[in-house]
């Protein structure tokens, strides 16, 4: 009874503010106004998605729908008191007695499920050749004015090297670009330095720019609605300030949807260096970046954002570079590593693994002895240490979920013998025998030379070039885990473990399908040792 007399009330409440003929008008004047904001210039407020567009006769018309919006409140409110008076009356069971009614769960989209394509997907896509990105923080530029130019670029390359190329939106400064990776340069001044940064979206069209894009750059003070806004294709704006406040500081494209072009990769490092800062023998960078692949060489998968699924996870716009090409430091030398956590999303603990942080400045507090910085999105700071003795010293977000995802690399000491690097997709392509799929196993990844073959009967030939035991198996997708264990009973075929550098062979008869190749080790699948396989 209280829903029906609610909805009642509540209908006859909303019939009074609103006539169906001024809700026909209502309907007509909104497009009307949706048509005429898609040709106004937004402000970064509204480029952010912080606030709407005003015009000039927004008050009359606030004043107008007013009531319209009270009236809609009124009747919303009503009926939700109506059902949950409904659901407390249907909750009650025979007895008397309630029954608890279990929350209702957002689901994850079946779209952001999805693996990420990998390179054997990605034939016929021309990319960019991996080029290693020099660690090596840049100086601070000459002159009393500190005078920068911020190009944009839009290419395609790979962030993975197992993985197939995307369409990655970068940030070039000073003429210097990244290509072959996803990372942008720093921009380094001293604290207290006169700025004047010109921003160019496209000057050639060897930067291949078709869209809007901007600037948001955290170490200046400025007006946004002036500075951070979109900057159409071949246009350019120039950005004046001075860096009053030292740190490691977040520059990013602030272009509607953020998410979508932050995730594409433009993002960068700002370091404004305080006064008598103590020198060091080697000053590095680390930007911390997430990816999310969708179709090979296309644009990032928008659905992996907003579920933060990223497939990557990387230090300077490409997975592990730096244990594939470590960088050497000397034992004993002080080095200082500037870190930014550029997200979008996700958390970073950036850890050096065999050594303490002598001191660390992060986001304005100094601290000392530590063994993590601690870095929200868009979060920064530097971090001072020594290495002690002779080695290969690993550094990592040491949230591991996602170091997995490729964030991690090596300091590695002249006088260390070099740590083995991972083989290369063409390397695993050539072991493979005649009608075979070569199977590479790493610490906690998995590569084959091909990701689908011919149903029919199969071999594997196995190799594990890691650093601890693995083993293999071939099960149907999606894999059936449970603790960090996948059923063996799922195991279409398996092989021994294997130690450090042994290989092996598995024989499978296989139907059509989609299969998982995986490591049956405990918990290495969940630590993201498994690959999508399809059998055709």
């Amino acid at each position: 009874m209280a829903v029906e007399w609610g909805t009642r009330l509540g209908a006859r409440h909303f019939q009074a503010r609103l006539k169906p003929k001024s809700f026909i008008t209502w309907r007509k004047q909104m497009s009307t106004e949706m048509q005429e904001a898609r040709t106004e210039p937004l402000d970064y407020a509204v480029a952010e998605g912080l606030a709407e567009p005003e015009r000039p006769d927004a008050p009359r018309e606030r004043s107008q729908w007013l009531a319209v919006a009270t009236g809609l409140i009124g009747l919303f409110t009503l009926i939700a008191v109506g059902l949950g008076l409904a659901a407390l009356a249907t909750s009650q069971n025979g007895d008397g007695a309630a029954t608890a009614v279990a929350p209702a769960h957002t689901a994850v989209p079946a779209a952001a499920d999805r693996p990420a394509p990998t390179l054997a997907d990605s034939k016929g896509i021309k990319f960019e050749k991996y080029q290693e990105v020099d660690p090596t923080l840049p100086a601070v530029p000459a002159g009393a004015v500190k005078h920068f130019t911020v190009d944009v670029l839009q290419h395609v390359t790979q962030v993975d090297p197992a993985l197939a190329p995307t369409e990655a939106w970068s940030y070039a400064v000073n003429g210097k670009a990244y290509r072959g990776t996803a990372a942008s340069p720093p921009i380094v001044v001293n604290e207290g330095d006169h700025v004047q940064l010109t921003f160019v979206n496209g000057a050639t069209k060897a930067m291949n720019v078709n869209m809007p894009h901007s600037i948001d750059l955290h170490a200046a003070e400025v007006a946004p609605d002036k500075n951070y806004i979109d900057v159409q294709p071949g246009r350019k704006l120039t950005i004046d300030f001075v860096a009053k406040h030292p740190g490691v500081f977040m520059y990013h494209c602030a272009t509607q949807p953020v998410l979508m072009h932050t995730s594409a990769g433009m993002m960068g490092m700002m370091v404004v260096k305080p006064r008598h800062l103590p020198a060091v023998d080697r000053e590095l960078w680390m930007t911390q970046e997430e990816y999310y692949l969708g179709a090979p060489g296309k644009p990032a998968d928008m659905a992996k954002m907003a579920a933060e699924k990223p497939d990557v996870i990387a230090f300077n716009g490409y997975a592990n570079q730096y244990k594939t090409h470590p960088i050497t430091v000397r034992k004993g030398e002080r080095v200082r590593m500037y870190v930014l956590n550029a997200g979008p999303s996700k958390w970073s603990a950036f850890h050096v693994i065999g050594s303490v942080f002598d001191r660390t400045t992060v986001e304005g507090t100094v601290g000392h002895d530590s063994q993590t910085m601690s870095l929200a999105p868009s979060q920064g700071g530097w971090a001072d240490l020594t290495l002690d003795q002779e080695g290969n010293f690993p550094f990592v977000t040491h949230s591991f979920g996602d170091m997995v995802k490729g964030a991690a690399g090596i300091l590695h000491t002249a006088g260390a013998p070099m740590p083995k690097a991972p083989p290369k997709p063409a390397a695993a392509k050539q072991a493979a025998g005649p009608g075979g799929v070569a199977v590479t196993f790493g610490d906690m990844w998995v590569k084959a030379n091909t990701a689908s073959v011919k149903a029919g009967k199969v071999t594997f030939n196995v190799a594990n070039q890691g650093q601890t035991m693995h083993g293999f198996a071939i099960v149907p997708a999606p894999a059936k885990v449970s603790g960090g264990m996948v059923d063996e009973s799922t195991f279409v075929a398996s092989g021994e473990h294997l130690q450090p550098g042994a290989s092996g062979t598995v024989t499978a008869n296989l139907k059509p399908g989609s299969y998982e190749l995986i490591c049956h080790m405990p918990g290495h699948y969940a630590a993201g040792q498994h690959m999508a396989f399809q059998v055709k």
